[in-house]
């Protein structure tokens, strides 16, 4: 007879919204740790002990089982992060911290244990790092709650370093509320005070956060924006008239009457100050969306804006590449070849180049952006000509040439219209 594996089990039980989860180390086993490493990408960046996944695994029967019974024990401590700042659009620095690859394999389990006792409970219209949910699933659920012109309102909010500012405490007293196992609990607890080695050689031990780059951050995040504002916003908001769409700490929310509105933010203030968090007040705002008012917003990298549909006076619900995420596209990709044009070959660039459009054109090809995607286009394939040709001295393409070789490595222009995502019927309309 079969049994249901570790997560079917958990899942099940999570369907009980009353269930306390109890004893959740029994899941911390050999076929758990075995899914987690094979799961794991080999290919990114090192933790503090230079330990990779090949290495890693050449002993992996023995290095798991230790990793087991070090669990289970209560010994397991995991190791210091290291730090990585990314650039950001607004040319702000993002903290990545890096954990080592071991306790990649714990946090990945912990993240799926997780995942299994919250998904159940969720709301619908959260779409960011959730099983079968994307991006995409917000912009249409943002298209079509839109589109009919009933919900004029629209409450934009943006969190004051959201990641880096929640609450250890009150993280775990919403953990609480689902889980009564405190050695599991335990466990998240020493993952959320482990130290960070900051790329100035300081070691920080944060009170607050749970930094960017750690496997388990994201379902930890989803699950404290549940309890501060999706939870509250279903309980005291939601409805035909109101509705809620989140892809993770991006949240917008749609009102008809703008009474509501009001009476909602200065709430949603008080709310978010109560767990610890904060709002940036120049970003937190009231946007009337009517039809004839004029207004857009930003959603994900995309513009949401009213404009006639094509040659007639009726206006209509449309959406495009947002300016700074454009800029932002085209300055990557110039700083790239910039970089690269010397250190890789020709082919490697013609191809590097290719994923880079294809990418580009599986997020942002819907057909009412077809514009912005010939525009992101020509730009590409105008530095890819500029930079190809400082390689060396002598000129490497005249543009016939140039073109032939777009031909050669089949570099793709955007698709068709009747190729791109449509917007069409969603069932993510509240």
């Amino acid at each position: 007879m079969l049994f249901p594996n570790s997560w079917i089990r958990i899942g099940l039980a999570a369907k009980h919204k009353g269930i306390l989860f109890n004893n959740l180390l029994c899941h911390f086993n050999m076929e758990n740790f075995r899914e987690a490493f094979d799961d794991l990408s080999g290919n990114k960046a090192l933790g503090i002990d230079g330990m990779n996944k090949k290495q890693y695994g050449k002993n992996l029967e023995a290095n798991l089982m230790d990793l087991i019974e070090r669990i289970h024990e209560g010994s397991y401590k995991p190791h210091n992060k290291r730090e990585k700042l990314i650039p950001k659009a607004n040319g702000k620095m993002r903290p990545i911290a890096i954990s080592c690859f071991e306790d990649k394999i714990v946090e990945w389990v912990i993240g799926k244990v997780l995942e299994c006792i919250y998904e159940p409970i969720f709301i619908r219209n959260s779409f960011g790092f959730r099983p079968n949910k994307s991006a995409d699933g917000a912009i249409k659920a943002i298209y079509h709650s839109l589109k009919r012109n009933k919900r004029s309102q629209i409450v934009e909010i943006d969190f004051a370093s959201f990641f880096n500012s929640i609450s250890h405490k009150k993280l775990m007293k919403t953990l609480d509320l689902r889980i009564s196992d405190n050695r599991f609990k335990g466990l998240v607890g020493r993952f959320l005070k482990v130290g960070i080695l900051e790329e100035t050689g300081n070691l920080k031990l944060p009170e607050t956060g749970t930094p960017q780059g750690s496997v388990m951050s994201p379902i930890l995040a989803n699950i404290y924006l549940h309890e501060v504002i999706d939870k509250w916003f279903i309980e005291n908001y939601a409805s035909y008239k109101n509705v809620i769409v989140r892809y993770a700490d991006d949240a917008v929310f749609f009102f008809k009457n703008k009474d509501t509105a009001d009476e909602f933010v200065t709430e949603l203030f008080e709310r978010v100050n109560s767990f610890g968090l904060s709002l940036n007040d120049d970003k937190t705002r009231i946007i009337s969306f009517d039809k004839n008012a004029n207004s857009s917003f930003d959603f994900l990298g995309f513009t949401f804006y009213w404009a006639n549909k094509y040659a007639t006076k009726t206006k209509i619900l449309k959406l495009k590449t947002n300016k700074k995420s454009l800029h932002k596209k085209i300055e990557d990709f110039k700083d790239w070849i910039k970089t690269n044009r010397s250190k890789l070959k020709t082919r490697e660039l013609w191809i590097k180049t290719k994923e880079k459009l294809v990418g580009h054109y599986n997020y942002f090809g819907y057909y009412l952006n077809s514009q912005k995607l010939w525009q992101y286009y020509k730009e590409i394939i105008k530095i890819l000509f500029k930079w190809l040709n400082r390689r060396s001295q002598k000129i490497s393409y005249d543009y016939e040439g140039f073109k032939s070789m777009i031909e050669f490595y089949k570099i793709p222009v955007p698709p068709a219209t009747d190729k791109l995502k449509q917007l069409g019927w969603s069932p993510y309309l509240c």
